[in-house]
């Protein structure tokens, strides 16, 4: 009976040691983006060209290597994007009727639904879902993430415009012109679509292209992460901690906590659910600051929640991945 007792503690080590080593390594290298850039190991114009190495060619790359090489039937998941869709509305109004009961003003308002709902699923949720799950989590994720961030494109416009109130008509239609133009020309979400079409086309990949793609995209996740870090501006992170504590609460707790009720309740277990628990509770995105400045949103509170959100999702995604286990989904 001891031995019985000896056994299980140790596997109980062992399975809690895993998921730690799934997460907490992809937010070290973030940190260490961060270390690097406040001693100037690495400047502003490295940041800037690496992330559009990783933007315009590594992930892209990385994606439609994965994506293109699979089963696109047997990768896709239905219930992961329906429930992914429906628990990002249901935060998105959470956080506008809340956004109201703080007295929140209109710039302020939009940075703060905005880094809400809106997730770093690229720069984060790949890397952890790689370590958590493997190369087919990957290519799951990537066509959930294909399939998503139109519907986080179109709701930043929403969040961030429509608190201005009426009268902006032709700037919102400008803004969404522009916007749905950078969608369509988006090179991640190209990345997706033309993995799932070589996929389901099951057209093969000559042996010389797909030993090229193997020997360039293990660089893809550490880059990213090392650029993550380093993007972060504390000198912009200069207010309104309280709001963006609330609003990395409903991006990395409710909004993910919806999606895994939603996905229990569609019958989803195993990896597919820890894929999609993953997915939901990434951080808050860098990009969102881009999208404040240019949409008039707050700059400073926008900031301030990629930081805070970023900081809390290294607890709240190990706790989901933990509570996940411990239920036995």
């Amino acid at each position: 009976m001891q031995d019985v007792q000896v056994v299980s503690a140790s596997l109980l080590r062992g399975a809690h040691l895993d998921i730690l080593q799934s997460v907490i390594p992809v937010f070290l290298v973030v940190a260490a983006g961060v270390v690097l850039r406040r001693f100037r190991f690495l400047d502003a114009g490295f940041i800037d060209a690496a992330n559009s190495l990783v933007y315009y060619i590594l992930l892209p790359a990385l994606l439609f290597h994965e994506i293109g090489g699979t089963d696109f039937r047997q990768a896709f998941s239905g219930p992961l994007v329906v429930g992914g869709y429906a628990a990002t509305l249901a935060t998105f109004l959470l956080a506008f009727l809340a956004s109201r009961a703080l007295g929140l003003g209109p710039s302020e308002t939009g940075a703060f639904v905005q880094g809400s709902f809106r997730a770093n699923l690229a720069y984060v949720g790949l890397p952890i879902v790689f370590n958590a799950v493997g190369p087919t989590g990957l290519r799951k994720a990537g066509i959930f993430l294909g399939l998503i961030v139109p519907l986080l494109n179109g709701l930043s416009i929403v969040a961030l415009m429509g608190p201005h109130g009426a009268g902006k008509g032709e700037g919102i239609a400008t803004t969404a012109s522009r916007i749905a133009r950078q969608i369509v020309a988006n090179p991640i979400i190209l990345a997706c679509f033309a993995g799932i079409a070589w996929s389901v086309l099951k057209l093969p990949l000559p042996g010389m292209i797909d030993r090229t793609f193997r020997m360039l995209t293990p660089a893809t996740l550490p880059l990213s992460l090392l650029c993550l870090g380093g993007s972060f501006s504390f000198e912009r992170a200069r207010k309104g901690f309280a709001v963006a504590a609330l609003a990395a609460f409903l991006k990395g707790v409710v909004l993910t906590g919806i999606g895994i009720a939603l996905y229990r309740w569609m019958g989803l277990s195993g990896d597919d659910l820890r894929i999609g628990a993953i997915m939901l509770g990434c951080p808050t995105a860098v990009v969102t600051y881009v999208m404040a400045a240019r949409l008039r949103g707050d700059t400073d509170l926008a900031a301030t929640i990629v930081i805070v959100s970023t900081a809390a999702s290294a607890v709240t995604i190990t706790g989901w991945l933990f509570l996940l286990r411990f239920m036995g989904w």
